[in-house]
Order: structure tokens, then C-alpha cells, then sequence
């Protein structure tokens, strides 16, 4: 039986550019790769778990633009299913313009985000999953979408890439908090202060990822550190939703919170191995 996984949050277009040095200004720059795709945190992490054989659904505003018949297509390639959340309504796409550098894997993004159409209060049949992500993204809407849509025991977890006005909200519904460096919630400045923060919250599973850095992580009960194997990075776009795609796989699938870091962290560290955000799921190592 497939593990199945549902998503909530941000889809975007990405268009991506490789050059061989850092972008200064009034400068111009050949590229030697392109790519587009479609991106977003809980996209991305939804095109991770089918990669990994898991069973994907999406729940995200797409609506009518130009780009629509491009989301649905690109994302199908991935068997993900698409719950277009302003449906019918005409809407414009967040696009992103991103540059990465050769010689180091860093990426500049530029990105437009448009005020979307009001999402509708809809029954989405959450428990019939065996985990659900959110990334914080269109944050009413998604209290809205687990206030009216409550679940038994199906784990909920948190993309936590960055703080957003009033997420102290969201935290109720979080069973897991998977949290960037730069994730600071109101009168934190440090890891501890954060792990703190979080469990008073009533979350119980914490980590901070750090990069190349050791992962950290909190069970409520015991602290640790994961180290990250060393590769040759060559684009770090869309490594961290990978990461949170991979662990709410291996978490559904095995319930353990320390080894679905560790085994998430390989996958991250395989899609900074490769150009752009698909070409490392066709290369077996």
C-alpha cells in the first residue's frame, strides 16, 4: 500500500540560470544552463515523496494565468494530485527568477508574489493521509483548512523556513517542526531559545536544519546532532523542500523521528550534487 502524503502551501514558476561567477550590479551574464519548473516548498516536498514512491496531494492556489496548463503538466509527470484551492478563478503566478553560481552552489532568487483571490472553506479528507506538511504559506487558510478538516492521529508537519506574522497560530496543529536557521520566532536568538519556544508550543519533535552544517534536533526528552556527509555541491535550490519531502516519507513510513532526518539529509545532499530542482532524481548513485 503507497504511503500517502499531503501538502499545503506555495507553488511557483522557477526559472533558473547557472553563471560562473557571483551577480554584480549592472552587469550581464551568459548562462550555461537554464531551467524551468514549477517550485514552492510544499511543491517541491510533494515531487520528493512521489520520487520516493509515496502517493502525493497538493493543495495549492493555482487558478487561471498563462502558466496553469504548465503546473498541472509538469507536476503530473510526478503522479502528484492537484487540489486547486482558487479554482476557476482568474489569478496571476508567482514567479521567481533565481541565479545560481557555478563555482560554489549558491542561488540568488528574485521572486513576485501576487495577492491571490480568496481561497474557499472546502472538505478536503485529511485523514485519509499518513502525513501532512504545511510551509506556513497562505497561513489563515490553512488554519481555516485544519480547523474544519480535523485529523485523529495523521502527523503534521511544519516547514519552517522562516517566522511569518501571527504563526504562533499555526503551532496548535504541529505535531513535528522542521525549522531553517533563519527560523526566529519572537524573542529568539538562539537554538535553545528556539527549541524552547516551540515545545511550549506543545510541539514535541524539533530540528534545525543548518546547511552543510550538523543538523539539530529536540525530542522533549533528548537533544542531538546529525552530521552531513561532505559532497561537491553544485546548486542548493529547492535542497531544503527535498529535505522535508524525504522525512515526511520516511517518517510515515517508519515513525522515527532521528533516522527520517538522517535519511532525509541524503536526499538533500543528492539534489545539491545536480543543476536545478529534477535532474538529481534521474541519476542513480
Amino acid at each position: 500500500m503507497s504511503i500517502k502524503g499531503i501538502f499545503i502551501g506555495l507553488n511557483t514558476i522557477d526559472n533558473q540560470f547557472l553563471i560562473d561567477s557571483e551577480i554584480r550590479e549592472n552587469s550581464k551574464y551568459k548562462a550555461h544552463k537554464i531551467g524551468t519548473h514549477v517550485g514552492g516548498p510544499a511543491t517541491n516536498a510533494a515531487v520528493c515523496f512521489s520520487y520516493l514512491n509515496g502517493k502525493s496531494r497538493l493543495l495549492s492556489p493555482i487558478g487561471n494565468h498563462h502558466f496553469t496548463n504548465f503546473i498541472f503538466e509538469d507536476l503530473e509527470k510526478y503522479n502528484i494530485e492537484i487540489i486547486d484551492l482558487i479554482k476557476n478563478q482568474d489569478a496571476e503566478p508567482i514567479m521567481a527568477s533565481i541565479v545560481t553560481t557555478e563555482s560554489n552552489g549558491n542561488r540568488t532568487i528574485f521572486s513576485y508574489h501576487p495577492n491571490h483571490v480568496k481561497i474557499k472553506s472546502e472538505k478536503y479528507s485529511l485523514n485519509e493521509a499518513d502525513v501532512i506538511l504545511t510551509d506556513g504559506f497562505y497561513l489563515e487558510n490553512v488554519i481555516d483548512i485544519l480547523t474544519n478538516n480535523p485529523v485523529n492521529s495523521t502527523p503534521i508537519i511544519l516547514d519552517g523556513g522562516s517566522w511569518k506574522p501571527n504563526m504562533e497560530k499555526l503551532l496548535k496543529y504541529i505535531d513535528i517542526a522542521i525549522c531553517s536557521e533563519n527560523f526566529f520566532p519572537p524573542e529568539t536568538n538562539s537554538q535553545d531559545e528556539i527549541f524552547k519556544f516551540m515545545h511550549n508550543h506543545g510541539i514535541k519533535k524539533v530540528a534545525i536544519t543548518r546547511g552543510e552544517k550538523p543538523i539539530l534536533y529536540s525530542n522533549n526528552k533528548s537533544k542531538g546532532e546529525i552530521h552531513i556527509d561532505k559532497i561537491n555541491v553544485v546548486d542548493t535550490l529547492g535542497a531544503g523542500d527535498f529535505f522535508h519531502g524525504a522525512f515526511c516519507y520516511y517518517f510515515a513510513k517508519d515513525n522515527d523521528f532521528v533516522s527520517s532526518l538522517l535519511n532525509a539529509s541524503k536526499i538533500a545532499a543528492k539534489s545539491c550534487k545536480y543543476f536545478g530542482t529534477r535532474e538529481w532524481m534521474h541519476i542513480n548513485e
